[in-house]
Order: structure tokens, then sequence, then C-alpha cells
């Protein structure tokens, strides 16, 4: 999708997992008196792991790259940091990227009997004729549509639909500019808010009509942005600073409460690699038995 260069770097990466436990402590939720209910279930929104497009820069979109070393390691050590956490749903979107880290987090997490939904609900934003730039392209399209000089610019004028924008520019664009059949195209901001919203009420209710409390999704770092943004009332400071850069980083993951009754959501720290951190601590003494394969319940 359209993924900043300097944002998707494993650089940042180390960073975020060096600071984790600063912003942590900064961050606020309501998410906590939302756990009171019956009615609500967890679902565990992950970003896939670190790709081989990420490193090149490129805006992967529903074009397919598979995870580097590094995003397969991380991948795993957020799922042995969810050790303990019982899963009754799992879901991932329709591309490589997505499968092979939900597979090495229900591995990992002893999660690894379940069935996954793949469906392209939860996968990354289409850039129609757009996919493939680089970020350098991409960052020049979108703030030349916007008028403004930069990234930091159009951070500032925007906020936390930052992610939002800058999908709706691309479909702008793409749109008016574009022969492309329309199903081909670059898709909008309400298409993939909707789209993703759509699969969390899904799940949330799968797993509550198997009386479960809780459900992993890994999905793309632009969709989940512009869905959490739709809901930056319920974020910290430090979240919304993620939402308004656009810089959710890989294998983060963010708690989202769902009401099942209500439809109210809620959330926890945002693209949290805390995880991540719990689970190289546990992988320094324990060896964990992959599987051979995974099943999957394939939507097309």
């Amino acid at each position: 999708m359209i993924s900043k260069a300097k944002l998707m770097s494993g650089l940042l990466l180390f960073l975020t997992l060096s600071s984790t436990a600063g912003v942590a402590a900064s961050a606020k939720s309501k998410a906590p008196s939302a756990k009171k209910s019956g009615d609500v279930v967890t679902v565990y929104l992950a970003r896939h792991g670190q790709t081989t497009g990420n490193v090149l820069t490129l805006n992967e979109g529903w074009d397919d790259y598979p995870l580097t070393p590094q995003g397969d390691l991380v991948a795993k050590q957020v799922g042995a940091g969810l050790r303990g956490v019982h899963f009754t749903e799992a879901a991932c979107g329709k591309l490589v990227r997505h499968l092979d880290t939900i597979k090495d987090m229900l591995d990992y997490s002893g999660n690894n009997k379940l069935t996954v939904l793949e469906t392209p609900q939860f996968r990354e934003v289409g850039g129609g004729k757009y996919e493939l730039y680089n970020g350098n392209q991409s960052d020049k399209l979108v703030n030349d549509y916007y008028h403004v000089k930069d990234d930091a610019a159009l951070s500032k004028k925007f906020g936390t639909q930052f992610v939002p924008k800058t999908i709706q520019a691309i479909y702008e664009i793409d749109k008016d500019s574009d022969s492309l059949p329309k199903a081909d195209r670059a898709e909008s901001a309400n298409q993939v808010i909707k789209r993703e919203a759509a699969g969390i009420k899904r799940v949330a209710k799968l797993t509550k009509n198997k009386d479960g409390k809780n459900a992993l999704v890994v999905s793309s770092g632009y969709v989940i942005a512009a869905y959490l943004s739709k809901y930056d009332h319920n974020l910290s400071k430090a979240d919304k600073q993620l939402l308004s850069t656009g810089s959710i980083p890989n294998s983060g993951v963010t708690k989202v409460y769902y009401n099942v009754k209500t439809g109210k959501v809620t959330f926890g720290k945002v693209g949290d690699l805390s995880y991540a951190q719990k689970g190289a601590k546990y992988l320094q003494s324990h060896k964990v038995k992959e599987s051979a394969s995974m099943k999957v319940d394939y939507e097309k």
C-alpha cells in the first residue's frame, strides 16, 4: 500500500521495540472498563511482519512479497509473547505476508489447531496503478495533491486523519487519470475503513457465538491505521502520534475491545511490540515445535 519508506525500515522496528515500555506507560485507554462486560470480545489486531517489499520501500498494496528473515522472527516472538491467550477465531488478509505472519503467531502462541479465515476484508489498501510506487514517489503524489511541501506538513494539516487522507488522495488521482476497470482502481478511504470494520465485527461475533473471549486478526498497516483513525477519540496522545504519521510497526498488536451487543469499540495500546519483547525472552530458554501446515478457510 502507500507505505512511507522511513517508517517501514528495520530501524523503526528496533527503535520501537526499545521504546515500548516508555510509550506503554503513557498510554491511556478506556478499554479496562469495557472489558467488564460479558459481551466484549478482545480482537488482537496485528500488522503483518516485515516484508521484502517494506525493505525495498515499495507500496505493496494488493501485490505480494514474503516476510524477511527479520519479519519471520519477530512474528514468532509476538506469538511466543501471546502464549497463554486462547484464541477462538483467527483471520487474516488474502496475501502471503498475512498468512505467513498468522501461522507464526498461532504456532508460537500454542493456537495452531485453529482454522484461519483468509478474507479480502483484511488485506492492504488497493493502490490501483500506483501499486509498487516507492515511498518518495507516492509521497510526492499525495503532497502535491494537498499542496503541502512534505509529510511533516501533511501530518500537521490532518493529524490522526493522515492515513485516510493519503488513501483518499491516491483514490482521487487514480479515478481521474486511470482507464483501468473500476474494480482494479485504487480504493477510497471509506471503502477501506468499512471493510476493515466489517471484518472486525464479523470475527468478534463468530468468537462470541462460540462463547469465546479472544480472536487473532492479521491485517496491514494502512488499513489498520485508517480503521483506528475513525475512533481516535479513544486513543492516547502517543497512539494518536502513530496515526498522524502512519507508523504502526510491523507485527505490532492493537487490542480491539468489541462489544457485540452494542457495537461499541475501544482500544488498548496501538501497535504494541511488548509481546515481541516478552516472546524473545521466552524463546531464549524454550523451543517451539512449528506445525507442518495450517488449515485455511479460503474466501474469494
